[in-house]
């Protein structure tokens, strides 16, 4: 096991407050029991508040008066990890527990044509929770393996959104996304290890052992960025939209840590060391089709461009032992929602979600800590009318196991070794909406 002693924990990059564990690529796939119920599409249709913040503000057009939605989310990832080297190979699951997601948006009509609106929305987020496990090669104590492994994200926005009817088929929309994100992990790959030759005392050789620092105290960081979308009512039942998220650009993730190697003499001493990772730029395009009353359907394209965006961008070890990032992939995701007016008092909710995986199998070593990689998601709903303008929805959606394989890196893949994710993760949303009348 001593190929491991420089392997980087690369996915050791992520963590968040009330933590989401994400769905496509590190975000949720929808937000709010409305619009995760139907797969997270929103770009053309405006049946939810919150998924218009969450996809295209244009869509927040449509609403006249003073519209909430508030909604609350308990999600629970299931994860685990199966590494092989040599004859020795283990599984190991991670502890796993209900996460809480809150959302709440607030729109008011300025004028026939201008509505402002506000929402917070918890959007994103991964995280795992491995105990060492000497049956387990890559999680076998340390400097062998990796030992406990711990990661934690989170991410949320602040939306100010201001909605323009242009005229009466076109809408347009902006809005500033104030972020907000928190990360812990240990070991933390993205610092230099502290290292030494090893028993033979000759450094670069096999028996060299390195130790990476801990960041399990969380540490917090703002971003900014903007949205900006179009919609356009083609017929009474047809409408098209476009939207764009840009990059969202954050400051440093900041840590103050020791060096843990217990062979040096810098052993337990202090040291800081930073890690940026932005979001992805956003780019999406959708329709809704309502051919009566009763039912209305939408489906979005979307693409995530995480191959430019910091953090995400490489993979591999600098020439310190330091893991260089996530080396992400961009994707592309399809979300299909329907629903339908089954009576005057209850709404019938369904959808899914496809997720291109963003990680490559060659890099699931490195994103041992963050494996974002369920790609189908099966979602369902319900609303009920309680009175005019007030509704009571719920929702709940599966995403189905995946799994992703590839060498331990020592740094280049070593051979008969394999290290194996698996996630799948089940959810159940409640939430509330008040919403006087539609234009």
């Amino acid at each position: 096991m001593r190929s491991l002693r420089f392997a980087p924990l690369a996915a050791a990059l992520l963590a968040l407050p009330a933590t989401a564990r994400a769905t496509d690529g590190h975000f949720l796939h929808g937000v709010g029991a409305v619009n995760s119920a139907l797969g997270g599409a929103a770009v053309a249709s405006n049946t939810s508040l919150l998924g218009s913040f969450f996809v295209n503000p244009a869509g927040l057009a449509s609403y006249s008066g003073t519209n909430v939605e508030m909604g609350f989310e308990l999600m629970k990832p299931e994860r685990s990890v199966t590494s092989s080297y040599g004859p020795m190979s283990g599984t190991t699951t991670s502890a796993s527990e209900f996460t809480p997601i809150p959302a709440f948006g607030f729109t008011t009509q300025l004028s026939n044509k201008v509505v402002v609106g506000l929402a917070g929305l918890g959007v994103g987020g991964f995280g795992v929770n491995y105990a060492a496990d000497p049956k387990n090669p890559i999680l076998m104590p340390k400097p062998n393996g990796f030992g406990q492994v711990y990661s934690n994200f989170g991410l949320m926005k602040i939306v100010p959104a201001v909605a323009w009817k242009a005229s009466d088929k076109l809408s347009i929309g902006v809005a500033v996304n104030i972020d907000w994100a928190s990360l812990a992990v240990n070991p933390m790959p993205t610092a230099a290890p502290a290292a030494d030759p090893g028993p033979d005392g000759v450094p670069y050789t096999a028996d060299d052992r390195a130790y990476y620092s801990s960041a399990a105290a969380a540490d917090g960081a703002f971003g900014l960025g903007v949205q900006a979308g179009l919609q356009y009512q083609a017929t009474p039942a047809l409408a098209l939209g476009l939207a764009y998220t840009s990059a969202q650009m954050f400051q440093d993730f900041t840590y103050t840590a020791v060096y843990e190697d217990p062979n040096v003499p810098t052993f337990n001493t202090a040291r800081t060391f930073k890690f940026r990772m932005d979001a992805p730029a956003i780019y999406a395009a959708g329709l809704a089709w309502s051919p009566n009353s009763k039912l209305q359907t939408a489906a979005d394209v979307k693409y995530f461009t995480y191959k430019s965006t910091k953090g995400f961008d490489k993979s591999g070890f600098n020439a310190d032992g330091s893991v260089k990032g996530f080396g992400w992939d961009n994707i592309v995701v399809v979300a299909l929602g329907a629903q339908y007016a089954a009576t005057d008092k209850v709404t019938l909710r369904g959808g899914y979600n496809y997720s291109g995986n963003p990680i490559p199998d060659a890099n699931s070593m490195y994103n041992l800590p963050a494996p974002a990689i369920v790609q189908h998601h099966i979602t369902a709903g319900l609303g009920f009318k309680v009175r005019d303008g007030v509704e009571i929805n719920i929702a709940g959606y599966t995403a189905l196991e995946n799994s992703i394989s590839g060498p331990m890196m020592h740094p280049a893949a070593v051979p008969g070794t394999s290290v194996k994710n698996s996630m799948s993760e089940t959810s159940m949303l409640v939430g509330f909406s008040f919403t006087p009348t539609k234009k």
